[in-house]
């Protein structure tokens, strides 16, 4: 309940759904546009402008990432296959985690004043569906554990038919999970829409910019997967930058075409 009077008191008459002062966005239809293939290093070079616009408040989150991957390691040092499933869903988790990274990219691009408090409780702008989305994943990152623990653990006479089809499927929920989560917490912050609404958006958006996303899905991995790697301490700046970057995705994709910087539009 006190999260939901901050949040009120603080976002005043601004209601669910808006980033751009008090036009709010569900009453125009939605649109989805086409961007450029080469998108993604555009929405990489914003968020690094909106980490210095917020005054690097955004790397909090950063030592949040950080804390928890060597969090993980600790807590479960003696079962080193399901740290590293684990720690793999940050993968799936990360857009989750990073909700307050995209509510400060809001508010700088609203002009409002960076609140760090606010984006620890922006999740109350659509409680409902982010609480279904989180619900979901969470049924998604069980499954991932499982399939994880069964690859990492597998004695060396596994028949390799067997690792290899529970390989496909490790990759292939990996990748539905992000087709399905590429721009749908971003829009259930600026929009009043359901879960099912934010998902069926952001696969259709996947649909329309294969390779836009694609792109991004590979860099989003990398940078994941190179981070973990080299002890989880890459997060402290890879974890923001990834999450204020996937606003701009939401942004270039979702928004109206004239809150849409040209020159990420196809046929600009």
């Amino acid at each position: 309940m006190a999260a939901h009077e901050y949040v009120k008191k603080q976002t005043g008459s601004q209601k669910p759904g808006t980033s751009q002062g008090s036009r709010p966005h569900a009453a125009a239809p939605m649109h989805i546009n086409r961007v450029l293939s080469t998108a993604p290093w555009q929405w990489l070079k914003l968020a690094v402008r909106d980490i210095r616009d917020s005054r690097y408040r955004s790397l909090a989150y950063g030592v949040f990432f950080v804390l928890m991957g060597l969090g993980i390691d600790r807590a479960h040092e003696g079962n080193r296959a399901y740290a590293m499933g684990l720690s793999a869903a940050f993968m799936f988790a990360g857009p989750f985690l990073s909700i307050g990274l995209y509510e400060l990219s809001r508010q700088l691009q609203a002009g409002e004043r960076v609140d760090l408090v606010l984006s620890l409780f922006s999740w109350c702008r659509n409680p409902t569906a982010v609480g279904r989305f989180a619900f979901y994943l969470s049924v998604v990152m069980v499954i991932w554990l499982w399939l994880s623990s069964v690859l990492i653990g597998a004695p060396e006479q596994t028949p390799i038919l067997f690792f290899a089809g529970t390989l496909l499927i490790w990759a292939a929920l990996a990748m539905v999970v992000f087709m399905a989560s590429a721009v749908a917490i971003p829009m259930m912050l600026d929009r009043p829409v359901t879960a099912l609404q934010a998902v069926r958006s952001s696969l259709q958006s996947f649909r329309i910019n294969t390779r836009a996303l694609g792109l991004w899905a590979f860099i989003v991995a990398s940078v994941v997967g190179v981070s973990l790697l080299l002890g989880y301490w890459p997060l402290l700046i890879a974890g923001p930058l990834l999450g204020h970057a996937t606003w701009h995705a939401y942004r270039a994709i979702l928004a109206d075409d004239q809150d849409t910087e040209s020159s990420q539009l196809e046929g600009a």
